[in-house]
């Protein structure tokens, strides 16, 4: 497992979060294929329900992206002091 993903899987949220956004994911994919919408079929239309399972997959995926974008740039400002060189040194005096 990549040190990345075990980061994001620290928070508890996390793995309901992914779940709720795979069902998101899956319905819409179902909307365009067979103009079938799943959530609607299960919970009815104007349900309640369905209205609550279509606002936490929303929130879902907001907070998926609100936290790989913070384990992004975290794993950006820690290579950041992590420069490799080459060992090749330049100098300007051999330049005519």
């Amino acid at each position: 497992m990549c040190k990345m993903h075990r980061m994001l899987m620290d928070n508890t949220l996390y793995i309901p979060a992914k779940l709720l956004t795979i069902i998101g994911a899956l319905n819409w994919g179902l909307v365009g294929l067979l103009n079938f919408n799943l959530v609607a079929a299960i919970f009815g239309k104007k349900s309640i329900l369905s209205r609550l399972v279509y606002i936490l997959v929303g929130l879902a995926g907001v907070y998926i992206v609100i936290k790989y974008k913070a384990t992004y740039l975290a794993k950006r400002e820690a290579k950041k002091g992590k420069r490799q060189y080459s060992g090749k040194q330049y100098s300007w005096s051999g330049i005519q």
